[in-house]
Order: structure tokens, then C-alpha cells, then sequence
């Protein structure tokens, strides 16, 4: 089968495939593995989606202005039926993005943890590319273990885990965020 065109081939798949695949990793190789290995699938699909975002040359997408990015990051992940993401800006080193209607999300999941591993991959891609350095990635709220929305945080390596840091010590986002310097 030959293709034409410049467009990536997109592939549509229930959604419930999401959390299906993440159940049956977890079962065969244990939760953390399972995550690592969801997070670098997400991180590879980033390079084929990155370029969706326009203008023509990819790598102008990151020199977009930031209200128009935000929203061409928005309108990519709706028009595929991923969900309509938020962005808040938290603090001059990390950024927000939020979705209650996350589709990796399983609301019936009951998950401890946050679970949107692909997810962490695929935003830790894009918004690298656009900032064109290394750009971490957390999600602090899932709908998959029952939080009203999927949260993802992002930003520099130090800043992201400082707040990781304080979430394991038991602190909220918000006295995380506010003890950054």
C-alpha cells in the first residue's frame, strides 16, 4: 500500500483501548515498567504530532505566540477526540494543562495514582520541541483514581521536581508551587 501526501497516517482505536493496554501492562510487567514504558510510546508518538501543530515549518510552532500556541495545542488534541485540554500558567517555570474529559482516563478505573502515562510522553514531546529544550512532564490529578480532572503540570527538570518532591511529602500543589523560588 503506498501513500500519498505529506500528512502522518492517523490510526483511530476505541478508547477504551487506552486504559486496556495500561491494565494489561501493568498485569504482565508490574505498574512502574508499565508507566516507563507507556511514557516512552507517548514521547515517540509526540514527533508525529508535533508537526500538526503548524505553521508549515514545524519548528516554528514554538515561536508562536504563546495564546495562539495554546490553542492549536487544544484544537490538535479535540479535533482526534483526546479530550479539550486548559492551560494555565502556574509559575514562571511551570505550566498547566487540564482536561475533564480526558480520554486515557477510566473515571470507573479506581487507579491510586495518576495513570495518564502516554499522555506524560506525548506532552513532554511536544512541548520540548516547541521550547527546544527538555521539558518534564506530571500529572498531579487523574480522573482515573478520581479526581474531577486529568492535571498535567510541566516545566524545567529542577522546578517539576521540587514539586514532586513536596507532593510525596504530603503537601498540596499549592504550597508546592509556592515554595518556588
Amino acid at each position: 500500500m503506498s501513500r500519498s501526501g505529506s500528512t502522518s497516517a492517523e490510526l483511530a482505536f476505541p478508547v477504551g483501548s487506552l486504559s486496556a493496554l495500561r491494565n494489561a501492562l501493568e498485569a504482565q510487567v508490574g505498574g512502574e515498567s508499565a508507566a516507563q514504558a507507556l511514557r516512552q510510546a507517548g514521547y515517540a508518538a509526540g514527533d508525529a504530532l508535533f508537526p500538526l501543530l503548524g505553521p508549515e515549518d514545524a519548528g516554528a510552532a514554538g515561536e508562536l505566540p504563546e495564546q495562539l500556541f495554546w490553542r492549536r495545542v487544544a484544537e490538535l488534541f479535540a479535533a482526534r477526540g483526546w479530550g479539550r485540554l486548559e492551560f494555565t500558567a502556574l509559575h514562571p517555570a511551570l505550566g498547566s494543562l487540564e482536561a475533564s474529559d480526558w480520554v486515557e482516563a477510566d473515571a470507573s478505573d479506581g487507579s491510586l495514582r495518576p495513570s495518564c502515562h502516554f499522555t506524560t510522553g506525548v506532552l513532554a514531546n511536544l512541548l520540548g520541541h516547541a521550547a527546544g529544550e527538555n521539558v518534564g512532564v506530571l500529572e498531579v490529578e487523574c480522573r482515573s483514581r478520581g479526581d474531577l480532572a486529568c492535571r498535567f503540570i510541566f516545566g524545567g527538570h529542577d522546578a517539576l521536581e521540587a514539586v514532586y518532591q513536596a507532593l510525596v511529602h504530603g503537601h498540596e500543589l499549592d504550597q508546592a508551587l509556592a515554595q518556588l523560588a
